[in-house]
This record gives C-alpha cells, sequence and structure tokens, in this order.
C-alpha cells in the first residue's frame, strides 16, 4: 500500500508539473530547471508526499478503530474506509499541485497571486 502512494504521488507530480509549463509563460521548457523539476520533484514528492499520505490514511484508520467507529470488518466499514482513502488521495493530489505550483514559481522566479 505504501508503494501505491509515492506511485500516485509521483504520476501527479509529472502531471501537474506538465499543465504548469504549459501555463507559466515564465517556465522554459529547455533549460537547467526541468529535469531537475521533473526528476527530482518526482522522487521527492513520491518520498515525502507519498509518506505524508500513507501516514494519513494509516493515522485515519487508527483513529477510526481507537474511536470505535469502526469497530468490525464488516461491508460497510469497508466502503467507508475506501471513501475516505478516496478523498485523501484527492487532498494529495491537490497538495502535490500547490507544492509544484510553488516550486516552478520559485525556481523561474514568478510573482504572481496565490
Amino acid at each position: 500500500m505504501k508503494s501505491s502512494h509515492g506511485t500516485f504521488a509521483a504520476i501527479v507530480w509529472i502531471v501537474a508539473g506538465a499543465l504548469l509549463y504549459n501555463s507559466e509563460p515564465e517556465a522554459k521548457l529547455f533549460s537547467w530547471q526541468t529535469p531537475v523539476f521533473f526528476v527530482l520533484g518526482m522522487f521527492v514528492a513520491a518520498a515525502v508526499l507519498g509518506s505524508l499520505s500513507y501516514a494519513g490514511v494509516r493515522g485515519l484508520t487508527h483513529a477510526l478503530v481507537s474511536a470505535r467507529i469502526v469497530t468490525a470488518p464488516t461491508r460497510r466499514a469497508q466502503i467507508g474506509l475506501t471513501v475516505a482513502g478516496y478523498v485523501l488521495f484527492g487532498a494529495q493530489g491537490a497538495l502535490i499541485y500547490l507544492v509544484a505550483r510553488w516550486t516552478i514559481r520559485a525556481m523561474f522566479q514568478i510573482d504572481g497571486p496565490d
């Protein structure tokens, strides 16, 4: 399960980077920043943001069990935990996009509204 969080983070980093390189006019595709952003950023996103997402899912599951909201491995509990996992994946995607945008703006020194 931990590797799926890292893989998801790396894929979202690449997709968000491609969208941001297309939408930020100051971001130059042919520059030294591009391979640094995509290659190094992909590994950092997988390691840091993927681990953060994994910890969030584990923490949420532990909190639900500790609070006795989920008491047995029923079908209803499985559906609830699956939905909670998807919500956390969505939040992770949004966080990765914001971090990627900040990184591109910092690398190319783009001043813009946040």
